[in-house]
This record gives C-alpha cells, structure tokens and sequence, in this order.
C-alpha cells in the first residue's frame, strides 16, 4: 500500500516539474482544475468514510459473517457477486459499504467478488448508459462475456490467500 501512495507522489512530483517548465501557464490550469477536484472530492470522501463508520455499527454483522464469511466459500463468492451488481452507487458508496462489511466478518474473497460485480456490472451505468447509447445487443454480448469474471475474482484471490501472498 505504501508503493502505491509513493508512486503516486512520484507522479505527482514528475508532473508537476514537467508543468513547470512550460510556458503556456499549464502549470497554473493544473493547480486550478486540481484544487476544483480537490474542493468536490473531500467533503464527500469525509462523508463516505463517516457512513462507513455508521454502517459497521448498524450492518447485521452475524449474518454477514454467515453468508459472506472467510468460510463461506463458493457460496459467499457467488452472493457477493450477485450484491456487488445490485448496488447501485459510484465508488464513494460502494468502497465505504465494503469497508464496513469487511469490519463485520465479511471475507476477502467475497468482498472482492463483491467489488469485481460492482466494478463490472454497475446496474445504474448499464440503465443510464450502456443500454440507452450502446444498445441491448452490446449490452447482452458484454454481459455475456464477462459475467464469470467477479466469481473468478474471488476464487482467485482463495488461491492466493491459500498460498500465503
């Protein structure tokens, strides 16, 4: 986790000496559009992990465990699977709700699978977007397609936590 916020900082670091050496006022278009982002994102970032909080509190912590529990094997993967598609939210829901159901007992693997599903079959985008844009044909051969990746997700990662990394 640590490399992730260094390189991000790298990057950042990179960026931001290449705006400098420009003249075309990059630099201050980048700090303008940053700090814009950066104005909307904190509020609901404190918001979202506020929920969180109130969500490990009030979440039905045993029967989480239960269903989607470490030992719950494929059934926990394929229910994760099957809430993961059914939340309809952006990541500022649905990353506070995982984390909250992973303080409940909720194990890695389904919460990936869980996340996977959200990730891939978000219902409110196929409705708003895909469906309406791309067509029912697109829809249908990508949901086709990938349909078995949030289960995979999840088996996966009980490989991996099974061979220690």
């Amino acid at each position: 986790m640590i490399y992730v916020a260094v390189g991000l900082w790298v990057g950042v670091a990179v960026l931001l000496f290449v705006a400098s050496r420009r003249t075309g006022g990059e630099m201050q278009l980048g700090l303008t559009i940053a700090g814009g982002h950066l104005r909307s994102m904190v509020p609901r970032v404190m918001l979202a992990l506020l929920m969180a909080g109130f969500l490990a509190q009030l979440l039905p912590g045993e029967l989480l465990a239960t269903w989607l529990g470490t030992e719950s094997g494929w059934t926990g993967i394929l229910t994760g699977s099957v809430v993961g598609i059914l939340v309809p939210a952006g990541g500022v829901i649905a990353f506070p709700l995982a984390l909250a159901m992973l303080k409940v007992g909720v194990g890695v693997p389904p919460l990936v699978a869980f996340i996977t599903a959200w990730a891939v079959f978000a219902i409110h985008r196929m409705a708003a977007f895909e469906l309406p844009m791309l067509g029912a044909r697109f829809l249908v051969i990508r949901l086709g397609s990938s349909f078995m990746l949030p289960p995979l997700a999840g088996f996966l990662t009980t490989l991996v936590m099974a061979a220690g990394l």
